[in-house]
C-alpha cells in the first residue's frame, strides 16, 4: 500500500512540478487550512522539533524529518511540510498549523522548540521576496521562543528541463538559488539577501543581521555531497553564444563599454558551463531532478546530523569512534609470565598431556 501511495505522489509531483517551481506571484493569496488539531504525543522526548519544507520535505518514502527523528534520542518530530508551497505559503502555513495551534503549549519549561526549516525552492525565481518571506519566518520563531534550524535548498537542475537550465536561463536560475542559500547560510548582507525588501526590516536596510532574523544552526546540502560536482562541463563557446543572444543578458550589460562587456561574457559563460556541477546526483534522484530519492534524503540526514544541537541526543551514523585507551596493569601486580616460560615448569608428562609442542 505505501508503495502505491508513493507512486500516486511521485506521479502528482511530475505532472505539477514544472507549475510548482515557477516563481510564486507576489500578490498571491496563501492557502487558508482548517485548523489544527495535531498535538505532540511522545513525553519522553522533551525536544519537540517541527519540519517545515516543500515537496521535498514531504516526500513519504523516509524522509529526512523520519530520520531524524531515529537519529535524535531526545526528539519528537512533526513534519508540517507541503508540497508545492513557496516560501510565503510555508510562513502562513507556520503560523496557521504551529503557533496558533491551541494542543501546542510554548510555554512548557521542560520542553524545548525548534524549527527545521528547509524551503524556498518552489519560490526561487523571485529570490529576494523568497528571502524576505523566509526572514520573516524566522523572526516569528524566534519571537514565540523557539530556535531553528535550517536546511539550505538542496542540489538541482538537469539539461532536459531547457525552460529552466538551458543556456543563460540556467546561469539566471543558478544564481537564484544560491541567493537563497547564501541567506540561509548568513554569507550575504541584508542588502544583497533582500533588495529592496531590506527596507522592510525593523533595524533598518543598512544595519547588519540581527540574531532573530538568522538561524541558530545553519546546515549547506548545496555544496554537500548531494550535488553532482564532477560532471562534464558545458561547451564554453555555445555558452558564449547563448549569452549573446540573450536578451536579458543584452540588456543588463548595455552600458558597459567593449572591453568590459567581452570580459563579462568570458565571466558568465564560464559560469554556466559549470552549471550541471550543482545538478542532483543521478542516483539520487526519484522521478525527477529536483526531488531526493529515499538515499539523498539519508545524505540529508547524516550531513545535518553532525551540526545539531547537543540537546537532541543524536548519534550520527559514520561518526568517528574514539580508540580505546590501553587498560594498564596496576603498578602492584607483578609482569606475566610468557606461555613459553611457564610451561617449561611443568613435568614432562603434563606438557603432553595438554599437547603442548617439545620445547
Amino acid at each position: 500500500m505505501r508503495g502505491v501511495v508513493v507512486g500516486l505522489l511521485a506521479s502528482w509531483l511530475w505532472v505539477t512540478g514544472a507549475r510548482a517551481q515557477e516563481p510564486e506571484p507576489v500578490a498571491a493569496a496563501p492557502e487558508v487550512e482548517p485548523p489544527p488539531t495535531w498535538r505532540f504525543k511522545q513525553k519522553e522526548r522533551p525536544v519537540k522539533v517541527v519540519v517545515l519544507a516543500g515537496s521535498i520535505g514531504a516526500w513519504p518514502k523516509q524522509p529526512y524529518a523520519e530520520r531524524l527523528a531515529e537519529m535524535c534520542r531526545n526528539v519528537e518530530v512533526r513534519n508540517l511540510s507541503k508540497v508545492g508551497f513557496g516560501a510565503l505559503q510555508l510562513k502562513q502555513r507556520f503560523k496557521q498549523q504551529f503557533l496558533d495551534n491551541p494542543y501546542v503549549n510554548l510555554r512548557d519549561p521542560e520542553l524545548e522548540y525548534w524549527l527545521v526549516f528547509q524551503g524556498g525552492l518552489n519560490s526561487v525565481g523571485t529570490p529576494e521576496r523568497t528571502n524576505h518571506d523566509i526572514r520573516e519566518l524566522f523572526t516569528l520563531a524566534h519571537a514565540r521562543g523557539l530556535k531553528v534550524v535550517a536546511f539550505s535548498l538542496t542540489p538541482w537542475g538537469d539539461d532536459t528541463d531547457p525552460k529552466r537550465w538551458a543556456g543563460a536561463a540556467g546561469l539566471r536560475y543558478l544564481r537564484a538559488t544560491r541567493t537563497v542559500v547564501d541567506f540561509v547560510l548568513g554569507a550575504l548582507a541584508p542588502q544583497q539577501a533582500l533588495g529592496d525588501y531590506a527596507r522592510k526590516r525593523a533595524a533598518g536596510a543598512d544595519a547588519p543581521w540581527q540574531p532573530e532574523e538568522l538561524p541558530e544552526v545553519a546546515v549547506d546540502l548545496y555544496r554537500s555531497s548531494l550535488r553532482a560536482e564532477t560532471a562534464p562541463l558545458r561547451d564554453l563557446e555555445a555558452m558564449r553564444t547563448a549569452l549573446t543572444k540573450d536578451g536579458l543578458w543584452k540588456r543588463q550589460h548595455a552600458e558597459l563599454d567593449e572591453t568590459a562587456r567581452a570580459a563579462a561574457l568570458e565571466a558568465d559563460a564560464a559560469e554556466a558551463a559549470e552549471v550541471p556541477r550543482w545538478f542532483l546526483r543521478t542516483e539520487l534522484r526519484s522521478f525527477d531532478h529536483i526531488h531526493p530519492n529515499a538515499e539523498g534524503h539519508r545524505l540529508i540526514a547524516e550531513t545535518a546530523c553532525p551540526r545539531l544541537p547537543a540537546s537532541w541526543g543524536c548519534t550520527c551514523p559514520n561518526a568517528p569512534v574514539a580508540a580505546e585507551s590501553p587498560v594498564e596493569a596496576p603498578a602492584s601486580q607483578p609482569p606475566r609470565l610468557p606461555m613459553t616460560t611457564l610451561l617449561l615448569l611443568y613435568p614432562h608428562w603434563l606438557r603432553v598431556l595438554l599437547g603442548a609442542p617439545l620445547l
